[in-house]
């Protein structure tokens, strides 16, 4: 009989566990997104289901088919595993690839500008890819790169550590360590060439100032996998705390007296994910996304380290009028404190959740995609006449409203405007000379369906994201805004239509009619040959090749004695000479020179 109990008793407890690790590790979501990680100055996104674009801030996840640009602003994406895209002034990108369960492609279209590629890790050579409308260059090392794209002119690579392959019209070149190449219209303008790092402009510093803040070494460390990279911000603005229960747990500083977690920010609808928590704590992408939050009463709220991303651990609660949610508990239950007191394991009455608890927030139903959820939040006196409330472990299954009207309102003397969706507040963005638009179910108005679209000059295009959103500082003396006119995004001149990336066709979303194809034959094994790859030109480049010599860059650069390392192409290498600061980086002119690591 005694055994029979005791067989009872261990079955109960290993239900019990086990219950509590499902509801803990609940509804997962796989995060196919980058983060923008930072941001000084003016930023934008553009969503790939909509025409409007978004002010760009820190901790906006980016999907696959989004838009990130920039006007007199820098900014940093992390694209997961240690690895960051930066972003100089005036640069717009599409990010067409992210990383999934199956795959680890990442695939970036470059329109405009310069970027800094800073790859920490390479699970496999060529898994990420750069598309500009000169070149096409697939990442073989870990290593840093930037590439310019001068529009209209011609595209260069720089190759401060690692190594690529730069795939153009009629080949491919393998670009190492401490070389540069420059390409227009997919032909190579000269071969490989060695540069000197010794001079740099403000996107150097940039980027060297960035790369020290995120590989900052820290005396202990805390997490582990893909977590250890967000450990230099949390280090910054909390401390860790050891708890009896759940180890080491992480405590932020400065907090508000009416803080709680999922209230200083907004939810933003992603197609991918659902309703995605966008916080304003600079601090916030890995705390709201990964792990929980509990409440003690010697600590304050702290934080739980999980490995699991979702775009949001809350329990939500839901009728005609509201919307209420409250942070998730480790237990899966949702976290209530009522007179100091916490309960992260169900309230008294299961079906039933206190509006009393200081972890609860309720705003009205029309107010859920507002830009400050704080200030939208109901107030104390009014939440005793909401009623019952009863917080599920689900996701909240409603979307926006399919069809939203986005109206536009000059600001600032019209140097900016505001772009307002129905039911929202609207958001600061740079002008992009648009007219008022339908957006939704219904947006695809008759001018689309002819598969034109026309700007505020009446100029027509094919692409609606084609005309970027410009600050103009009309008030800037010596300065005359440009004219209003339509930026044409030139497309690849010719494409391989049998080429394929090495190793063969990939079923990973690759499309070989979105750029040059990679040679098999490049790779890191293939370095110490100094491998070229050609393909047949037709009559026009052979003529262009003939009378251009493929003499080089027009820009003038200064010449250092040859360099004739093994496996190089004979030619002489150059230091980098940078084109002049535009007007927008300011007024002198003139930037810091930095000597870049070696």
């Amino acid at each position: 009989m005694k055994k029979l109990a005791a067989l009872g008793l261990a079955f109960l407890t290993l239900s019990f566990f086990a219950s509590a690790q499902e509801a803990k590790d609940a509804k997962p979501t796989s995060p196919s997104f980058a983060r923008l990680s930072y941001v000084d100055g003016n930023a934008y996104i553009q969503r790939a289901a909509v025409l409007a674009y978004e002010e760009g801030q820190v901790n906006m996840p980016i999907a696959e088919g989004d838009r990130i640009g920039t006007t007199d602003g820098l900014v940093e994406i992390y694209l997961g595993k240690k690895n960051y895209l930066r972003l100089d002034q005036n640069a717009k990108v599409d990010f067409l690839n992210l990383p999934k369960n199956n795959a680890n492609l990442i695939r970036v279209r470059q329109w405009a500008g310069n970027l800094y590629l800073d790859v920490a890790t390479l699970e496999k050579e060529k898994a990420i890819e750069v598309l500009t409308s000169d070149a096409t260059f697939y990442i073989l090392d870990k290593g840093l790169y930037r590439i310019d794209v001068n529009e209209n002119k011609e595209t260069e690579i720089l190759v401060f550590s690692g190594m690529a392959e730069a795939s153009g019209e009629n080949g491919s070149m393998l670009v190492k360590k401490e070389q540069r190449l420059s390409v227009s219209e997919g032909r190579f303008l000269s071969n490989p060439s060695s540069f000197f790092a010794s001079v740099s402009d403000a996107f150097d510093t940039f980027n060297d100032n960035r790369d020290t803040k995120v590989n900052r070494q820290l005396a202990r460390r805390y997490l582990s996998g893909d977590l250890a990279d967000f450990e230099y911000e949390l280090d910054e603005y909390g401390d860790w705390v050891n708890d009896a229960e759940f180890g080491n747990v992480w405590v932020p500083r400065g907090l508000a007296s009416d803080w709680r977690p999922y209230y200083y920010g907004r939810w933003s609808w992603l197609p991918m994910a659902g309703w995605c928590w966008i916080p304003y704590e600079p601090w916030g992408w890995s705390t709201f996304h990964y792990g929980r939050w509990q409440w003690g009463m010697n600590m304050g709220w702290y934080w739980i380290p999980m490995n699991m991303w979702s775009p949001a651990w809350v329990n939500w609660w839901w009728d005609n009028d509201y919307f209420a949610w409250a942070p998730m508990s480790y237990w899966g239950y949702p976290g209530i404190i009522i007179d100091n007191f916490y309960y992260g394991r169900g309230w008294r009455n299961y079906n039933e959740y206190p509006n009393n608890s200081r972890a609860l927030t309720v705003i009205h139903r029309n107010q859920l995609q507002a830009h400050d959820i704080h200030k939208a939040a109901l107030g104390p006196d009014t939440l005793k006449s909401v009623g019952r409330l009863s917080l599920v472990n689900r996701a909240l299954d409603v979307k926006p409203s399919g069809d939203r009207r986005i109206s536009i309102e000059q600001m600032d003397g019209g140097k900016r405007v505001i772009l307002r969706k129905s039911g929202e507040g609207g958001t600061a963005v740079p002008t992009s000379g648009r007219t008022e638009r339908t957006i939704g179910k219904d947006r695809e108005n008759a001018a689309t369906k002819t598969g034109e679209q026309k700007d505020a000059s009446g100029q027509k295009g094919t692409d609606p994201k084609a005309i970027p959103p410009k600050v103009i500082d009309r008030d800037k003396k010596g300065e005359t805004p440009p004219p209003d006119k339509t930026v044409v995004e030139r497309k690849i001149r010719k494409k391989e239509e049998g080429g394929g990336p090495a190793g063969g066709a990939s079923n990973s979303g690759r499309s070989m009619n979105s750029g040059y194809p990679a040679a098999k034959e490049i790779s890191r094994e293939s370095s110490s040959q100094g491998t070229r790859v050609s393909r047949q030109g037709s009559v026009m480049d052979k003529f262009y090749k003939f009378f251009s010599g493929e003499r080089g860059s027009s820009s003038p650069r200064l010449a250092s004695p040859p360099n004739r390392s093994a496996g190089s192409f004979i030619s002489p290498s150059v230091p980098r000479m940078m084109p002049s600061p535009s007007p927008s980086r300011g007024s002198s002119g003139s930037h810091p020179s930095v000597t870049k690591k070696k």
